[in-house]
């Protein structure tokens, strides 16, 4: 690790135009890993871009970073002699970014950093570490590496602590580690405003979401030995309580994560009118194999999600069968 590290800091060295790229459909650690390494190259005077198919969320602008991503950023343009994709797990969740760019991408120097255990490793340089609760994680332990976190102010440490909080949901999910407390306690110390990753992700409720939640729990489901716990978000849920995809993500973690007797959790829903996406939470099974071998998805052993363009109750019906073949 500490080997690959260093080759990275070879190719900062001879870098001026830095381009930084997250996975689409973001969530908080993909940003504010992506943002922390922006502002730690801008305090280093680096001609810095970011970019990917969308804006980020609005529940991710509580601290001002909001016009870091430009989804509309000419890369050509841009010319960047680095490239650095953060918490992306592969090629694909690039999404248009790359494909459309994809000359440019296989032209450069790229630095893939990541955690997920389904990364295979899709650049030449792989800075992966499946230990790493989070690509916030894994990122100061890089920025220490280099002597780069004395660029670290509080906003960084923030951010990066909102990351390791979101993707551990705050130290309770199996991928809090010791190093992952010792990170966390580091950060405090950097003046890391711990409470309010809290409160944005954890404790504020809007009307609009808690409105949402309870159509989605009016209609939750279990299997008859209770084993399986899901919930099925449908389209005009979203519609009649004005909220977005977005609104449902901390159902599983409030609710379905927390059935007494369950050992498995899904939810499903739509991101398009063609496509639904799967997010999961297991005990011990592990979920990204059973999303890799049955639709294209993967990301943690208990903790995974797959996009489907079957329906629904065709998807769930799949999901049903194989899982109680594990149960």
């Amino acid at each position: 690790m500490e080997q690959k590290i260093l080759e990275f800091w070879k190719l900062l060295a001879n870098a001026k135009n830095i381009l930084l790229i997250n996975h689409v459909r973001m969530d908080p650690d993909c940003f504010w890993s992506l943002a922390a390494l922006y502002l730690i190259l801008e305090k280093q005077w680096y001609n810095v871009a970011a970019v990917n198919d969308e804006y980020n969320p609005k529940d991710f602008r509580f601290l001002d970073v909001n016009k870091i991503i430009n989804p509309e950023l000419n890369i050509s343009e841009f010319n960047p002699d680095l490239i650095i994709s953060l918490d992306a797990a592969s090629l694909g969740q690039l999404g248009n970014t790359y494909i459309e760019n994809e000359e440019i991408f296989q032209n450069t120097d790229f630095v893939v950093f990541d955690h997920h255990i389904t990364n295979p490793g899709f650049w030449s340089l792989n800075i992966i570490d499946t230990n790493a609760s989070s690509t916030c994680e894994l990122l100061f332990k890089t920025l220490e590496t280099l002597w780069l976190d004395k660029y670290i102010d509080s906003k960084i440490a923030t951010l990066l602590t909102a990351g390791i909080h979101t993707d551990t949901n705050i130290f309770y999910n199996a991928n809090t580690t010791p190093e992952t407390l010792r990170t966390a306690a580091k950060l405090m110390e950097f003046w890391a405003d711990f409470r309010l990753p809290m409160y944005e992700f954890y404790k504020k409720k809007t009307f609009k979401r808690t409105k949402l939640w309870w159509e989605i729990l009016k209609d939750i489901q279990q299997t008859e030995d209770w084993k399986i716990t899901y919930a099925i978000i449908k389209e005009e849920y979203l519609e009649k309580t004005w909220t977005k995809n977005w609104d449902t993500t901390w159902v599983t973690n409030e609710f379905l994560a927390n059935m007494d007797g369950s050992e498995v959790w899904f939810m499903l829903y739509s991101i398009w009118e063609w496509k639904i996406k799967w997010s999961m939470r297991s005990k011990s099974i592990n979920v990204s194999s059973l999303a890799q071998n049955i639709f294209w998805g993967g990301w943690h052993k208990l903790a995974a999600w797959f996009t489907s363009e079957l329906s629904m109750e065709d998807t769930t019906q799949i999901l049903l069968k194989e899982l109680k073949k594990l149960l």
